[in-house]
């Protein structure tokens, strides 16, 4: 396992300083989202990366396979430019969104599109042992394990893994990781303490959740990726990376014994 950590908490005039000062606190690798890598140069990107020794954990475009049929073929096309934006970078996972519709509310018809939307981007990615990940989210069909599961099966290529990212509405944390542990290659870590019904993201140790054990149970399921720490700013965010930084060392070195 390795730790990671999302730059989207980051301006773009901010994000040098942001990777050399992630490097330096012992950072594995790193992810980026598309508005960032859109408007970058990728070639000085890798140059840096090289430099400070840091992988491309994953990158983050954003398709829409469950709107429009327009919206569906742009899609496809980002995937193409983003297949060659993760080769640049010498990237294997690409995270896939699926459109701003739950599985649970979508339509025969959307369902269809998705399926084929997302297994279309899958074949683009096969000769270039490229992963695409689902990241689970309450705005898409990925929005269950359930829902996950049948997006999985239904794409049915070999290159489709998740990104877990946890609570998922109504299901207990144990339950999601049994159910996708074993399609897991990317992991948003979180922790958090609900107050008058709202979760409160805080450090992945002083939440309600017994992270290690959470880690424990997908470990059992075959999980070996990149813990990434997606909402940092709960603290000052050079306080929160520190102090993740630090525990998910402390943990990997531990369960990797």
């Amino acid at each position: 396992m390795k730790a990671g950590f999302c730059t989207n908490v980051f301006k773009f005039d901010e994000m040098e300083y942001a990777i050399r000062k992630l490097a330096e606190l012992g950072y594995d690798g790193l992810e980026f989202w598309q508005q960032y890598l859109d408007n970058i140069d990728i070639k000085w990107l890798k140059a840096l990366m090289d430099e400070l020794n840091l992988e491309t954990a994953q990158v983050c475009p954003y398709f829409n396979f469950t709107g429009t049929e327009e919206e569906w073929k742009e899609s496809i096309n980002l995937a193409k430019r983003y297949i060659d934006i993760a080769l640049t970078l010498n990237c294997k996972k690409i995270r896939i969104f699926t459109g701003h519709i739950a599985g649970n509310s979508a339509t025969d018809m959307q369902w269809e599109m998705g399926i084929k939307g997302v297994r279309e981007t899958c074949d683009l990615g096969l000769e270039h042992n490229i992963d695409f990940i689902l990241e689970m989210h309450y705005d898409s069909l990925m929005d269950t394990s359930d829902n996950a599961l049948r997006l999985i099966e239904e794409v049915n290529r070999p290159n489709l893994k998740v990104n877990l990212q946890v609570p998922i509405a109504d299901e207990d944390i144990f339950y999601s990781a049994k159910k996708l542990g074993k399609y897991t290659a990317h992991l948003h870590a979180h922790n958090w303490v609900t107050r008058d019904g709202r979760i409160n993201y805080t450090f992945l140790d002083s939440g309600e959740i017994d992270f290690e054990r959470f880690i424990k149970t997908l470990q059992e399921e075959g999980f070996d990726g990149y813990i990434s720490i997606e909402h940092a700013l709960h603290h000052p965010v050079w306080e929160t990376a520190e102090h993740e930084i630090k525990y998910l060392k402390d943990l990997i070195h531990r369960l990797s014994r």
